[in-house]
């Protein structure tokens, strides 16, 4: 059909439709995005196919036309949306054959940094954090970093790319001697800087610790006071060491937390190397094991939680007469550097593994011909292992060690197109490209050697195979890269970090429990991963995980311990599902307040897919009283008064007056907190929290738990939007009008068992979206 013939078959079918029940609204002269007297029928145009897109969505959905306007005659209804969705499929798919529906994407930093870290075998903590804090950050687009048309390239990101494979070469390299492991030991309680320290008034930070016969006691969560390098522990050589110390609670008759923190002055932030709790009246022996570099340092600190210990030191005269409870540190014992296999197994990727008494072109030559195709993701074209091994020539000539001549060409390897671009031709991937595309999604790095093999025989075209190298890697623990990656940017848990809670309305909130946060959404997606859960967990569940830090800010009863659990959850527990977590509510928050409408649009956008438009210019943002003069439920109710908001709102409100149950660091609530007027004092008791609502479809609810049981009726929707948002961050590619009968078909696939995440996970691999450019 020629594309005139196409848009006058159109026009015929829609036209009808059209002008019964649209142009009234959406003509030239009423005020919308959509003018049907402007609106061409050429579907090529990618403007004029995403608005008529848009038309069919709606019509389809029933929220054009309004409720409030009279039925559109049924006949022409069904005729029109059916040539409609022809035409657009149609032209869909003749793009896509035409250009692929995925366009060429590059490495995203964080598939950089493992890839590298896992061709060249670096076992080193930390290596893969560093090296893509030395890419640039990729453009938040609100999807996934993955996708190709919002990804940039610039000479920036050139010149990272080298400086990046210098630092991989210069730390896999290490042809010195075999470093000497040693003992030391950290005397806390008799260090000399501890004597003075503590000598200096509260005021000026000392007198907050308090010398025992055989140890140190702390009672304030501070990070200069127990330093390992004030007390005679200087690193010089990178390595993983093993620290243990024993420690115990203090005049304490409830469990203390014991944190152990790592920290560097060159480095932005400490990391939290584990918390643990000390019952009372039993000495516990504290292990961890943990990569240093030359500057770091250890302290240990006491978690203080929701307390005025400073004011109590203060008022006993400092701490040898302090009678709160503390923890108490004896002495540190650190071990370390500790080397299983010297050089390590990076430097034999790169030089142990060629013939010495080969010619030193002829080891360049073994080393380039094992690491490229693995880097590349397949065997070589032809003049390929000649060009990158021309560029050792020149070293070769000089007489240098094999050491330094093998860096350009796996430098240049590390910088190539090749490596660092996916490409290919519109149509269906060849084995190599299907390996790379699975092991990127689920592994956020190359193929190994299994996989590379499978692709190289030609099996992965095989179903069969397919689905047994999925179960295999989802069970790798590899597999957690893309369990924390694909939530971290689809639930937007990346940026929990982005506001920080105003500690005089939320005072309890603190580092032990924000770790802890992020944690449990991690590990409840992995779980519903694991066992093969319902994707109607993500909205209701009878389980999360906790530790007990976090099970108090929940109140949930009997969890001990710093470890993050799986924990059963209350019948008719709030907590169920990812809108009773804490992240979940602190990133959708402020710091100070909520937002109904910042959570409800996030409801609607993350977990149905239903993405709400932009407001309407000049119309200004909602700002709540802080003083509790007035909700935010009454200040909305203004705002809706004109009905270009109204219209979008009867959708985003619900949801989010559900969560007003939840304040901004996710603790549940009875009563908003105010600001307090009075000097020094924290927060007062606000109005009554109204979660009651109506949804747009005049489904009453009381409260979060009501809402829940209201969104358990949209299962299937949340099913598909998982399932679109594991395509997109899979291909790299956007959701397209001719994937969608295949999404529909993963659907209905997976509806019989309750739409279960793992099994979700096999149907996305095996679809013909994921199998095809």
């Amino acid at each position: 059909m020629s594309l005139a013939t196409a848009g006058d078959s159109l026009e015929k079918s829609v036209s009808p439709l059209v002008n019964s029940s649209c142009i009234a609204c959406h003509d030239a002269d009423t005020d919308t995005r959509l003018n049907f007297e402007n609106l061409s029928n050429d579907l090529t145009d990618p403007a004029v196919f995403r608005q008529w897109e848009q038309v069919f969505d709606y019509v389809t959905t029933g929220e054009m036309p309004p409720k409030s306007e009279p039925r559109p005659d049924s006949d022409h209804l069904t005729e029109a949306l059916a040539k409609l969705k022809d035409s657009l499929k149609a032209e869909s798919l003749a793009q896509q054959q035409a250009n692929g529906r995925v366009p060429s994407r590059r490495l995203t930093r964080l598939e950089y940094a493992y890839t590298v870290r896992d061709l060249l075998e670096i076992d080193e903590g930390g290596f893969a954090d560093d090296l893509a804090e030395m890419l640039p950050p990729e453009s938040d687009s609100g999807g996934f970093d993955t996708v190709g048309t919002t990804q940039r390239t610039s000479p920036l990101h050139i010149e990272s790319w080298l400086r990046a494979a210098d630092y991989a070469l210069n730390t896999a390299i290490n042809l010195g001697p075999r470093p000497v492991s040693t003992r030391r030991v950290v005397d806390f309680r008799n260090a000399p800087y501890l004597s003075t320290f503590n000598k200096r008034s509260l005021t000026n930070g000392g007198s907050n610790l308090k010398k025992l016969d055989d140890a140190v006691a702390m009672f304030l969560d501070l990070d200069y006071v127990l330093r390992s390098d004030h007390c005679g522990l200087t690193i010089e050589t990178a390595g993983y060491y093993r620290i243990t110390f024993d420690a115990y609670a203090y005049q304490a008759d409830r469990p203390m937390t014991l944190k152990l923190v790592q920290a560097n002055p060159k480095k932005v932030g400490p990391d939290l190397l584990g918390a643990f709790d000390l019952v009372p009246y039993q000495p516990r022996t504290i292990k961890v094991t943990t990569f240093m570099r030359p500057g770091d340092y250890l302290y240990p600190t006491v978690h203080v939680a929701n307390g005025n210990t400073w004011s109590g030191l203060s008022a006993a005269g400092g701490a040898d007469n302090y009678k709160g409870e503390g923890i108490a540190v004896k002495k540190m014992f650190v071990e370390g550097p500790l080397v299983d296999q010297w050089p390590p197994a990076s430097t034999e990727v790169l030089l142990s593994e060629v013939d010495s008494s080969q010619s030193p072109l002829k080891r360049v030559t073994d080393v380039v011909t094992r690491i490229a195709p693995r880097a590349f993701g397949r065997p070589l074209h032809a003049n390929e292992l000649e060009s990158f091994v021309n560029l050792a020539r020149p070293g070769i000539d000089e007489g240098r060690e094999l050491s330094d001549v093998i860096r350009s060409p796996i430098r240049s390897v590390l910088s190539s197109p090749q490596f660092l671009f996916f490409g290919g031709e519109p149509g269906k991937l060849d084995d190599f490209a299907l390996a790379n595309r699975l092991s990127y999604f689920l592994w956020k790095s190359m193929p190994d050697e299994e996989l590379f093999q499978l692709a190289q025989d030609g099996q992965l075209s095989d179903q069969r195979v397919m689905g047994q190298q999925v179960e295999r890697m989802l069970d790798d623990p590899q597999s957690t890269r893309f369990v924390r990656d694909f939530v971290g940017q689809w639930l937007r848990l990346y940026d929990i970090n982005a506001t920080t809670p105003d500690m005089k309305l939320y005072p309890e909130f603190d580092g032990l429990l924000s770790d802890s946060i992020s944690k449990e959404t991690e590990l409840f997606f992995a779980e519903l991963i694991q066992e093969d859960l319902s994707a109607a967990n993500l909205i209701d569940s009878n389980f999360t995980f906790a530790n007990r830090r976090l099970a108090e800010h929940y109140r949930l009863p009997s969890v001990q311990g710093q470890e993050m659990r799986k924990v059963s959850l209350p019948p008719g527990s709030v907590r169920g599902g990812i809108l009773g977590q804490a992240s979940i509510l602190k990133l959708t928050s402020n710091g100070t307040f909520t937002s109904p409408v910042k959570r409800g649009a996030y409801v609607l956008t993350r977990l149905l897919g239903d993405v709400p438009n932009p407001p309407p210019p000049n119309v200004g943002s909602i700002e709540p009283d802080t003083r509790g003069a007035t909700t935010i439920r009454e200040t909305l109710s203004k705002h809706k008064d004109l009905e270009t908001c109204a219209r979008c709102h009867r959708k985003i409100d619900p949801p989010g007056f559900a969560l007003e149950g939840f304040d901004a660091i996710g603790g549940f609530r009875t009563h908003y907190r105010v600001a307090s007027d009075k000097p020094f004092a924290r927060y007062k008791q606000g109005p009554v929290v109204d979660s009651s609502g109506v949804t747009a479809e005049g489904e009453n609810f009381p409260g979060i738990r009501g809402y829940k049981q209201v969104l358990l009726k949209h299962t299937e929707q949340v099913a598909r939007q998982l399932t679109e948002q594991l395509i997109v961050y899979a291909t790299g590619g956007e959701i397209q009008f001719a994937d969608h009968d295949e999404i529909s078909r993963i659907v209905n696939e997976t509806r019989a068992n309750g739409y279960p995440v793992r099994s979700i996970i096999h149907q996305v691999v095996q679809s013909s979206i994921m199998r095809n450019k």
